[in-house]
């Protein structure tokens, strides 16, 4: 057995090595890739792991022996808040590999926005802040007060879809973040995983209520639109003008 062992490895070993030296483009094609594919495995053994601590913590507090147990525990071991689980590129809203060389044309300048993710203090969802400047400084925001009531997304001529910035998975609720035409497209083909298909000249129509109850409308056209959060409010903007509205 330890021969085969030995032998496989040395097998690998020289494969590898092949691949690198006749193959490099697609050899380090595959790198990024494997690479990328691990991450977001890791990143969803960890939602999958908070959502059972979820429900043990549930059973726990329902049985007072265990949660004494729990909280004596609690005292030993602090939980840390704040782990990064993933940083996603997305460009016409789908996720992209992305390498080190800005020649390559999977650069990460050249990706319409990244979703910087980590887990929330209560391990219970995972946070989203998105990034628009490539040379952004990565750093955790706060979460927003701002909830609104009603979201609805009308893109095409009928196709109509709610839209949740937070669920029990995620939340975009992020201080700083700006929702425009390319969030909301990566948003239908990765989030809700809409059937139809989106063309460029499709015209994107949001409806909002807000937290004061008031009904906003605001199409999606060039001057590339958004809504931004703010720790107690929210901003229209239009990127292409220098005016900002309320």
């Amino acid at each position: 057995m330890l021969t085969t062992l030995l032998r496989t490895g040395v097998l690998a070993i020289l494969l590898n090595d092949y691949l690198k030296r006749n193959y490099p483009n697609k050899y380090q094609e595959m790198i990024v890739s494997i690479s990328y594919n691990l991450i977001y495995l890791y990143s969803k053994a960890q939602i999958l792991y908070a959502n059972l601590v979820k429900v043990l913590n549930k059973k726990i507090e329902e049985n007072p022996n265990l949660l004494k147990l729990k909280n004596d525990l609690d005292l030993l071991m602090k939980p840390k808040s704040g782990i990064v689980t993933m940083l996603e590129y997305v460009r016409n809203g789908n996720p992209v590999n992305i390498t080190s060389d800005k020649s390559d044309n999977k650069s990460e300048d050249e990706c319409d926005f990244t979703i910087y993710s980590w887990l929330d203090d209560t391990k219970s969802c995972v946070n989203k802040k998105l990034i628009y400047d490539s040379k952004e400084h990565l750093s955790f925001s706060e979460v927003s007060d701002i909830k609104f009531l009603l979201v609805e997304l009308k893109f095409g001529e009928n196709n109509t879809h709610k839209i949740e910035f937070k669920t029990d998975e995620f939340n975009f609720y992020m201080v700083g973040n700006r929702f425009n035409k390319q969030f909301f497209i990566y948003y239908l083909k990765q989030i809700i995983k809409i059937s139809e298909e989106i063309k460029d000249d499709d015209k994107f129509n949001l409806k909002l209520i807000d937290h004061d109850v008031n009904t906003v409308e605001l199409d999606f056209t060039d001057k590339n639109e958004s809504i931004l959060l703010e720790k107690t409010g929210y901003k229209l903007l239009n990127l292409n003008d220098s005016d900002d509205n309320k």
